[in-house]
């Protein structure tokens, strides 16, 4: 029995420097640093409108059948970034909703007394990739592909009578970003997307072809390690061609409509 307490003391001794040199597994096996990062945050898009629907070439003279101009929003926003630090792959996204409060609009020509407040909304999904580093690798381009809704109707009144036009877009975007660092506490990100793509409809009008343009710009402060805010702009032009037959003659006639929206955002929010 004394040899067998012996014996097993003997192995203790042995074994107990191992146990006491690594009694858990290394750090980097057990507890891995994550690879996403993102943030969350709200935005405040002031932005104004004009649009046009027309055909120049109707019976020789041209008829406009809609347009706006000076249409004032007010809009607010969900956003969210997603990336892969290990991949470079990142996914970003906003949603909208507000309001369109004035603004002046014709339509057959005629000079509306008043147009009605309507509803703007917007969804807008990017996916991509950083694509290089420079400025010592403190700007980024990245590269990215996405969707975009967006809802903005009309609705205007001459006399008693009410006029009323829903349009709705979706269109697939293509682009560059970059981004960058403005000392500890700064940054700024420029986003230019082109629409190689889009479908239009305007009420039971829809469209045979859109394209169009679009850019944000933004500056931002760090108030602490993770809460920013920012600054910036945005602008959106869409195109679209609908080719429509005069019922009286049957003759083609091609209606154009141009979409321009811009103006200031406000942002505030968290990084994770």
């Amino acid at each position: 029995m004394k040899r067998l307490f012996l014996a097993l003391g003997a192995v203790t001794c042995l074994a107990s420097p191992v146990l006491a040199a690594d009694p858990y597994p290394a750090d980097n096996q057990l507890y891995q640093t994550s690879s996403l990062r993102g943030s969350i945050g709200l935005r405040y898009w002031y932005s104004q409108s004009r649009s046009d629907l027309d055909n120049s070439s109707f019976l020789g003279t041209g008829f406009d059948l809609s347009s706006t101009d000076n249409v004032k929003s007010h809009t607010a926003e969900l956003v969210g970034t997603l990336e892969d630090t290990t991949t470079n792959a990142f996914v970003r996204g906003y949603v909208g909703l507000g309001r369109n409060v004035s603004g002046e609009a014709d339509y057959l020509g005629v000079e509306m007394d008043q147009k009605d407040n309507t509803t703007l909304s917007y969804v807008v999904v990017d996916g991509g990739w950083q694509v290089a580093r420079f400025a010592g690798g403190h700007a980024r381009l990245k590269g990215f592909a996405g969707y975009q809704y967006l809802s903005d109707d009309l609705s205007m009144r001459y006399n008693s009578r009410t006029y009323e036009q829903s349009r709705d877009w979706h269109a697939l975007r293509v682009g560059l970003g970059a981004e960058g660092d403005i000392g500890q506490r700064a940054g700024w990100s420029v986003d230019v997307a082109g629409v190689p793509w889009a479908h239009n409809k305007i009420q039971s009008w829809e469209s045979n072809w859109a394209y169009g343009l679009e850019a944000d710009a933004m500056l931002t402060a760090n108030l602490t390690q993770n809460w920013q805010v920012g600054v910036g702009g945005r602008y959106w032009w869409l195109k679209s061609n609908f080719d429509r037959r005069y019922v009286v003659t049957g003759e083609k006639v091609v209606f154009d409509q141009n979409y321009h929206r811009y103006g200031l955002l406000l942002e505030s929010s968290y990084k994770f």
